[in-house]
């Protein structure tokens, strides 16, 4: 048998919840998803209507809840893949922006939290930025998952 890493799976009814903290789901110290993403999710949390559809449909349960009961990309779980983009029924509210836009994981609504015009000028910038943009994986335009959803509906 060849060496390997084993990663042990998490215990059930790991993580923590409820109350003024949030939720926040349990998750390996060890296994993380963010090496290899091209992209990341920008959210825009003056326009979330909290109706937890990025939550729910994220593959890799990368959002936390936040005691204000918003949705928070955590980023060392983030693989980068769009779903939550793709779900949300706000335009413009998750935006997959390019990761050599960043160089930390660090909260989104933290800083948003901290400085909330600095953090709604930078979020700008960086949306009209990659509308403008090529994506660099996946659907290279924003909609991209509807429109092949209608091609197969046409066909």
């Amino acid at each position: 048998m060849e060496e390997g890493l084993v990663i042990r799976a998490l215990p059930q009814g790991a993580g923590y919840g409820g109350g003024d903290e949030g939720y926040v789901p349990g998750r390996s110290e060890v296994f993380k998803k963010w090496s290899t993403r091209s992209m990341r999710p920008v959210i825009n949390f003056e326009t979330c209507i909290k109706c937890t559809l990025c939550w729910l449909q994220c593959p890799d349960t990368c959002f936390d809840v936040t005691p204000d009961g918003l949705y928070d990309a955590n980023m060392e779980s983030c693989c980068g893949c769009g779903v939550c983009e793709a779900v949300c029924p706000v335009p413009d509210c998750v935006t997959m922006v390019s990761e050599s836009q960043f160089n930390d994981n660090d909260s989104q609504w933290e800083a948003w939290q901290k400085d909330k015009d600095g953090y709604n000028k930078w979020m700008t910038v960086l949306v009209e930025k990659q509308k403008s943009e090529t994506r660099t994986h996946g659907f290279h335009h924003v909609g991209g998952y509807a429109d092949e959803i209608n091609e197969m509906e046409e066909a």
